[in-house]
């Protein structure tokens, strides 16, 4: 039967992200650093369900296996809880706002759903399949979620080919002209190819889809109508991104959208990058974490809280303010009658009749008090238009070290560190203030990052 069409908003990676284990542990509140004290078993001391805070979050294990775990607060602590754990190492997945998709390695694609009671039983992935027999796709390596116009298909990427359990060439299928696909983002509109160069289709954009070549990394947050927002690392190690940069997402230094990659300034050589649409983090070589974007709850740390709240707003042009008041005051928006008409008076108001100026009450001093002061765009300062949250320039996250792994969602940062310390922050931290959480977990040393 046909499954009810997912949610719009997708971060490609969130599916996936390589550190927790099926014995996850939590420990108190770390504090503005990463220190922690010994893992604690999750269930014990609450006698209550934890009230989940960000939804089901699917993790890829250091050996393999899949978890979906939550994030919850029980008696005034928060703690990281897994309800499900797969019963072997599997070779992609899929995390999807009701269940996950899971490829196996002997090629079959199965499926989990989820909910507040908990996971599911596992059947196979039956979506549109004759008889509801399942799907099997030996040879692959990578699930993507194409969308059409009433349905979500989950495909099965491997050796430059898409197979799904139907046909949706309708969707990806201009993508294939460029060469050989690795994988497909943006809902099956966009595709990053064998040779490394990355490709974005969809309706609208007839010309400039080869966006970037030398890919190595893509992280891409898709939020429906062609607007996306992507950021690419390149083999050179830097990192490039493109779309809507309201809250300087982008990283360039400025708040002007880009519909092709711009590079994000001031980073050191990146190995992995990962955006929410709204804020992006990326790991450099030396295992530091740097971030940018929104800064709302905390997202980019207190570094980025900061960055947030020293911006300096231009300085007042007083020659060019001047002028304008001067020109101002000898311009008026109205006319006053060559003759100067009788006096009249209305409701305790004198005037001269035909005097529009006088109906208006301008006179050249209000003229010049309602001139808005001219501002001089300086290095470093913000017009007072443009004062909105975030920060466009990457800062780095001081309480985060030797990280491995990083995973930008929205309003929320996860990252894990090579000894396999779970490190978040933003919505998922405390009151949602910017301080860091840190859980220690079995099993999280030298994860390596999701197959985005």
């Amino acid at each position: 039967m046909t499954r009810a069409r997912r949610t719009i908003l997708r971060v490609t990676g969130a599916a996936t992200f390589a550190l927790l284990s099926a014995a996850c542990g939590a420990g108190k509140d770390g504090g503005p650093g990463p220190a922690v004290p010994g893992p604690l078993k999750i269930t014990a001391g609450y006698r209550e369900p934890p009230r989940v805070l960000s939804g089901h979050r699917c993790l890829r294990l250091a050996d393999g296996r899949v978890a979906v775990v939550s994030v919850g607060r029980g008696s005034g602590q928060l703690i990281l809880q897994a309800s499900w754990t797969s019963s072997e190492p599997v070779l992609d997945s899929l995390c999807r706002r009701e269940d996950v998709v899971l490829l196996l390695r002997d090629g079959r694609v199965v499926l989990r759903s989820f909910d507040a009671r908990g996971t599911g039983l596992e059947r196979p992935y039956n979506d549109f399949t004759e008889g509801g027999v399942g799907f099997e796709a030996k040879g692959g390596s990578r699930l993507a979620e194409v969308v059409g116009r009433e349905y979500a298909i989950v495909c099965v990427m491997g050796g430059g080919e898409v197979r799904c359990p139907r046909d949706m060439k309708a969707i990806y299928g201009e993508l294939e002209a460029y060469g050989p696909l690795r994988n497909l983002y943006a809902q099956g509109r966009a595709a990053l190819l064998e040779d490394g160069r990355f490709v974005l289709g969809g309706p609208g954009r007839r010309s400039n889809q080869i966006l970037l070549d030398r890919v190595v990394r893509v992280s891409v947050a898709d939020f429906g109508f062609n607007n996306i927002v992507g950021c690419l690392v390149r083999d050179d190690a830097s990192v490039w991104c493109w779309g809507r940069n309201d809250f300087g997402q982008l990283g360039d230094g400025t708040r002007e959208r880009h519909d092709n990659p711009v590079r994000v300034v001031g980073l050191p050589r990146v190995v992995d990058v990962s955006t929410s649409g709204e804020h992006a983090c990326a790991i450099d070589e030396e295992g530091d974490v740097w971030c940018w974007g929104r800064s709302k709850v905390g997202e980019t740390g207190e570094a980025g809280k900061e960055a947030t709240e020293k911006r300096e707003v231009c300085p007042i042009d007083e020659a060019a303010t001047e002028q304008a008041r001067e020109e101002a005051a000898a311009n008026p928006p109205c006319e006053s009658p060559a003759k100067p008409g009788p006096l009249v008076e209305e409701a305790n108001r004198v005037r001269r009749v035909d005097d529009a100026c006088g109906r208006l009450g301008w006179t050249p001093e209000r003229a010049r008090k309602n001139v808005t002061p001219i501002r001089k765009r300086v290095p470093g300062c913000v017009m007072p238009d443009e004062l909105h949250e975030g920060h466009p320039v990457p800062v780095k996250i001081d309480e985060v070290e030797d990280a491995v792994a990083i995973e930008a969602m929205p309003g929320r940062t996860w990252a894990v560190r090579r000894d396999g310390v779970i490190v978040m922050w933003g919505a998922d931290a405390k009151d949602g203030a910017p301080r860091m959480q840190a859980f220690p977990v079995v099993n999280g040393a030298a994860a390596s990052p999701s197959s985005r």
